[in-house]
Parts: C-alpha cells; structure tokens; sequence
C-alpha cells in the first residue's frame, strides 16, 4: 500500500515536471524569436515591427498581412513580407520588407546576381531614368546603397509586368499570395501609387542584402484624384508634373520623406560613412531648424537679461552653451 502511494507520488511530480519543462520550452522559445515580430494574416499591426533584427515605425494606421515568404537555396536565405494599409476597402499604401542572407563562396554570387538586376535589368533599376522623380546611389565593388522614388502602375505590376522571370524580378509564388489576398478582400487598385524603395547590401555587413519598400495611393495624400492610370502618360509622369502643381508639391514632399527615411534606415542598419548617401537636402534641413532653434534661446535668453531674472554673467554662460 505504502509503495503504491510513493508510486502515485512520483507519477504527480513527474508529471509537474513535464509540464514545468515545456512552459519553460515555450518561454525560451518565445524568447528566441522576439526579436523578430512573428507577421500572422489574421492579426493587424501598428507601431514599430521587426523583420530580421531590425525595428522599423509603420506609419499611422493598422496595417494587414497580404503575404508573407520564405525560401531557402544552397545555403541562401529569402525572407519578405508585405504589409497593407487599407481604407475605404481602397489600398491606401503599401509597405514591404525583404531580406536576402548568405555568407561564404555564394555571398559573391549573390552579390553579383543582385548587381545585375539592379543595373543592368533593361527595364527597372537603381540607374536614372526620365520617368523616376529621383535615384540617389553609393556603389563600391559588390556593396550597394541605393534610394529610388517612381510612380506606379500596380495593376500593371501584378498582372502584366514590363520585366520577365528571367530578369530576376518577379518570384510567381509571392505575387501569387498578393494577388489572392487582393480578390479575397475585394480591394480597390490604386490607379497610381507612389514608391520610395530603399535598399543597402555589403559583404562587410553579414552578407544581408536589405530592401523596404514604401508605396502610397496620392488620392489619400493630398494628391487629388488621379485621372491617369496608365505608367507611361500619367499625371503623375515627370513629364507631366508641371500641368499638375498640386501632384508636384505631394512629390516633392514624399521625396523630403524619402530622404529623412532613407537616412532613418542606413543608422538601423549602422551604414559606414562612406558609404551612405549624399543626402545634403535632410542635412541642411537640420542644420537650418538647429539654427532658427539657437536663434530663438538666444532670444529668450536676452528677454531674461534685459528683464532681471538673470545676471550678464548667467547670460554669457548660458550663451557660450549654446554656440558650442
């Protein structure tokens, strides 16, 4: 009798052992992976995100999971996901993080593929051409940063591209998920979006090729409604920009965006000095609101002078701090 209690015993703590054992298991492997946010189809997201180790802001709004993929190939590593803004049952925008790591012999090889596509892909590439608003490059051997503003066409894009599988472009399988997820949810193309694609790869930084793609309907961004959906002879063309100044002011805004942005992203992937981006237009905007801030102090600090509240000498103190 006493044996089959003490058997009975053990049976419980063993039993608590197990189930102590796998709620530890799933607390480190939850733990393993929060640094990345674990994208669901049947959740939104709002805030800040991780895809791969690196944090990024979703602009305001709960976004959706139209795809997500993953590919492995001798020893290199896929992953993308694209995210969608939707209101009015209408795309309002689109954001898309992908990821691209190998290491050894086929970093070389994958570096070089990715080159080609990028400047020498006779359709679309990190080179300019009259119809993108802008294309600001760095290029040393195999590392590339690159930001490029366009306008385009998405039906066009999903349903009759301009560039061919052999390019290196369009993956069936991941364009093949977007397209479901649009005629399941019944959504309204965008005649025209607007694209900033950023994008930096190193053999010095792991060997991660790193691209986010930020793409907005105009019709939700001040942009009027769009009249031509068609790439080529759009409104929204570089050609045709200065018919409309109401389309040209939202472009030249969503490029002051794209700048601060772009350098937003070369600090999260810690971009060498070297090889960042001449973005002149976002530095001697912040050298120019650092100025009027000092000007400003220097004001007030004078009204405490003449008024009092402070001796000349706090007043030259406080001075020489701020022109430091």
């Amino acid at each position: 009798m006493k044996k089959t209690k003490e058997k009975n015993q053990m049976k419980k703590i063993v039993k608590i052992s197990k189930i102590i054992f796998v709620f530890a298991f799933l607390f480190n492997f939850q733990s393993l992976f929060a640094t990345n946010t674990w994208f669901s189809k049947n959740k939104t997201y709002s805030g800040q995100v991780k895809f791969k180790g690196i944090s990024y802001k979703l602009p305001e709004g709960d976004w959706e999971v139209a795809n997500k993929y993953d590919w492995h190939i001798m020893g290199i590593q896929g992953d993308g996901v694209t995210l969608v803004l939707v209101e009015n049952n209408t795309i309002k925008s689109l954001m898309e993080f992908n990821s691209v790591t190998t290491s050894g012999k086929r970093q070389g090889l994958v570096s070089e593929y990715l080159n080609r596509i990028y400047f020498n892909a006779p359709t679309d590439g990190c080179y300019e051409k009259s119809e993108y608003y802008l294309v600001k490059v760095w290029k040393k051997g195999m590392a590339v940063n690159c930001l490029r503003i366009r306008h385009i066409d998405l039906k066009k894009e999903m349903y009759d591209p301009d560039y061919t599988y052999e390019e290196g472009f369009a993956e069936p399988y991941y364009m093949a998920g977007f397209k479901y997820f649009i005629k399941k949810r019944k959504l309204k193309i965008p005649k025209i979006l607007i694209s900033s694609q950023h994008a930096f790869m190193s053999p010095s930084h792991g060997g991660r090729t790193q691209l986010v793609y930020l793409d907005r309907n105009p019709e939700f961004f001040n942009g009027g409604k769009t009249l031509i959906g068609d790439e080529n002879n759009s409104e929204y063309h570089q050609s045709n920009l200065t018919k409309h100044p109401k389309k040209k002011k939202l472009i030249d805004e969503i490029i002051h965006q794209s700048f601060v942005y772009h350098r937003n992203f070369e600090d999260k992937l810690k971009v060498k000095d070297y090889q960042r981006l001449d973005l002149g237009f976002v530095e001697n905007k912040k050298k120019e609101n650092k100025n009027k801030s000092i000007v400003s102090e220097l004001e007030k600090l004078n009204d405490l002078f003449k008024s009092g509240v402070i001796t000349k000498q706090e007043f030259e103190v406080a001075k020489k701090k701020l022109l430091k």
